[in-house]
């Protein structure tokens, strides 16, 4: 078996060669035709200064690759790339519609009369050309990270401030901002840094300048930063008076309890708070509010500056009529307080006793007057009867106009005093005054101002709620 495929062994090999050789032949004998699809032929684009030289800018819409159809020698055809071919469009032959008719050739003479270009997937190139305009654009900063606690970056400051833009007008139109971003993570104290200049468009994304015609006068700006200590101050104001037309402040408001101010650490150091001056406050006859407007940076000491988002604080003043209103308070009803020790108290008089009230016009007539107590009294009092002034527990901001009395009788219950001196301790507020008198009496003696209540410990009855008003 060896033995035959070894022997004449170049005669086998030859026969194989001239095998090959003659399918060669065949082949070029009969070469059959074959169509063919080359595919991603890019379009060149010539005498383009025709359009840019004109102060314009184009884009291609449509029509930069292009597909081609070819027919020839299946031998050639096979071969063909998509650099074999020279594929352009002249912008001399710009038309009106501004599309450019394209022109597809074999780049190898020799194949130019064997194979033939069918047809290509586009005719034209498509171009939307605009003219260039140059615009300037304010600067703007934006912070990357946060600067060390307690501090902020109050200023900065571009070496320059603008920029010129060259750009299609489309593109203007859809430029949003421009700006330097600047990183201040963890600043505190001054620092520079040079950051690039990014246009952004209406939906915050990058503009790369190459692919969108922009040109920048400039690319990259130095920013000098400016950090400061920062707090919270108090808003302050005085006491604010009014004597129009018998009205009296009721209540103040405020639009910002408190600011925000910066500047450098030892400075605020000896800013405790930020005061308001109201002593040049006017009132308008009949006006029942009056509303001040104050410029905090103004009102603030010199290298201090405000922190906030507005500078404006608004004070609003309201003002209430004063009026007085007459109680009528039951005589039983009245405690005693301070009854000194080894003595016994009580009220001789009955029947009831008028006191005047005066007070804001919506305070005063929301008071309930079944829920004031009345109480007199008697520190440091003798074995007698004396009057004693009526003295109401009345909430803050309303006060008793005048001094009404009952008289009110001193007994020594202690048979041996063993001294002069009384020792005053107050009496638990729950005894009842003994009332004794067969005449009702009422006592209305005004002629001391209104005290105010004690505090010791006083008897007062359980059933203030026949407190009257007339």
């Amino acid at each position: 078996m060896k033995k035959m495929f070894t022997d004449n062994l170049w005669l086998k090999i030859l026969s194989v060669l001239m095998a090959i050789l003659i399918w060669i032949v065949v082949l070029n004998i009969n070469d059959p035709n074959k169509t063919r699809i080359i595919a991603g032929v890019r379009v060149e684009l010539l005498n383009e200064d025709i359009v840019t030289g004109n102060n314009q800018v184009y884009e291609i819409l449509d029509g930069q690759l292009v597909s081609i159809t070819v027919t020839g020698p299946r031998t050639i055809v096979d071969t063909l790339k998509a650099k074999d071919f020279t594929v352009t469009a002249d912008f001399k032959d710009l038309s009106q519609a501004s599309s450019i008719p394209i022109n597809v050739e074999l780049a190898e003479y020799s194949y130019q009369q064997k194979v033939t270009i069918n047809k290509k997937s586009h005719n034209t190139v498509q171009l939307l050309i605009e003219d260039l305009e140059e615009k300037e654009y304010d600067i703007d900063v934006r912070y990357i990270g946060q600067p060390a606690e307690g501090y902020v970056v109050a200023d900065t400051i571009l070496d320059t401030p603008k920029v010129k833009i060259t750009a299609p007008v489309s593109v203007h139109e859809n430029i949003k901002q421009v700006c330097v971003s600047v990183d201040v993570s963890n600043a505190s104290s001054d620092f520079e840094t040079v950051v690039p200049v990014k246009v952004y468009d209406s939906k915050a994304v990058e503009l790369i300048q190459a692919e969108n015609n922009v040109a920048v006068n400039v690319t990259n700006i130095k920013a000098e930063n400016t950090v400061y200590y920062t707090k919270k101050i108090p808003v302050v104001y005085g006491e604010i008076s009014n004597t129009v037309n018998g009205l009296e402040v009721s209540d103040v408001e405020i639009s910002m309890k408190e600011v925000s101010v910066m500047g450098r650490k030892e400075v605020l150091d000896m800013v405790e708070n930020l005061r308001l001056p109201t002593d040049t406050i006017t009132f308008e006859e009949g006006n029942t509010q009056t509303i001040v407007e104050y410029n905090l940076q103004e009102l603030l000491p010199e290298g201090v500056y405000l922190n906030e988002k507005t500078d404006t604080l608004k004070l609003t003043v309201y003002l209430t009529e004063i009026i007085q209103r007459t109680l009528t308070i039951n005589i039983r009803d009245i405690g005693i307080r301070n009854i000194p020790d080894g003595m016994g108290a009580s009220i001789v008089d009955s029947g009831t006793v008028k006191v005047i009230i005066q007070g804001k016009k919506h305070e005063v007539e929301d008071l309930d007057a079944a829920t004031i107590s009345a109480y007199v009294s008697v520190r440091n009092g003798n074995v007698t009867v004396s009057s004693v002034p009526v003295q109401l527990q009345l909430p803050e901001g309303i006060t008793q106009v005048e001094n009404v009395y009952v008289r009110v009788s001193l007994t020594n219950t202690d048979p041996e005093p063993t001294s002069d001196t009384q020792t005053e301790t107050p009496e638990p507020d729950t005894t009842t005054p003994t009332v004794n008198i067969p005449d009702p009496t009422t006592t209305t003696n005004p002629t001391t101002p209104p005290k105010n209540p004690e505090d010791d410990t006083t008897t007062v009855p359980e059933h203030s709620s026949q407190t009257q008003e007339t």
